[in-house]
């Protein structure tokens, strides 16, 4: 029989918290991917008289230009923001919260479209999901820190080695 003095809790969630932020952006992804299908829907219906047969193809294409940007804001934001680069964080979190506004008023249209009578339900559903996408986008950037090793590479020397030799250099000896 095996007697177990202690339970620790610290080492289960520290390895847990070294998943969240992956998991974090699982999430943030299937919240944008569900405003994508409900965006397709939508320029679907918008694109039908316009575009025919082609609608449905057109609508795919407008959403996933349109999520996947919000998506690549969101990745570049953490990166620049773990990596010190506060302006450029800053310049894609703006960019993303005009994404944030522009899908808040497709939501609106959207639920208006399913139900002229009662948008509501639909509409706060939207809603959540979008700014869970947001709020996601936000946590993560507090989240994740820069992991670059102590060492870096310096690009600017043009393959001159330690000594200063170049690696090709121009000139026969």
């Amino acid at each position: 029989m095996t007697k177990v003095n202690s339970f620790d809790t610290t080492s289960i969630m520290l390895e847990i918290s070294k998943a969240a932020p992956l998991a974090l952006l699982v999430f943030a992804f299937l919240s944008f991917f569900a405003i994508g299908i409900f965006a397709i829907d939508y320029y679907d219906s918008l694109f039908n008289s316009r575009f025919g047969r082609l609608s449905k193809p057109m609508a795919v294409l407008i959403a996933i230009i349109q999520e996947a940007v919000r998506f690549g804001l969101l990745v570049t934001s953490i990166r620049d923001f773990a990596d010190k680069r506060k302006f450029n964080g800053w310049i894609g979190l703006v960019g993303s919260i005009g994404l944030v506004l522009h899908d808040i008023s497709l939501s609106n249209s959207i639920a208006k479209m399913w139900d002229a009578e009662n948008p509501l339900p639909y509409s706060s559903l939207f809603m959540f999901l979008i700014l869970i996408g947001l709020l996601l986008e936000f946590r993560l950037i507090l989240t994740v820190k820069n992991s670059s090793s102590k060492t870096s590479v310096n690009f600017s020397q043009n393959g001159a080695t330690k000594k200063g030799e170049k690696f090709a250099p121009t000139h026969l000896s």
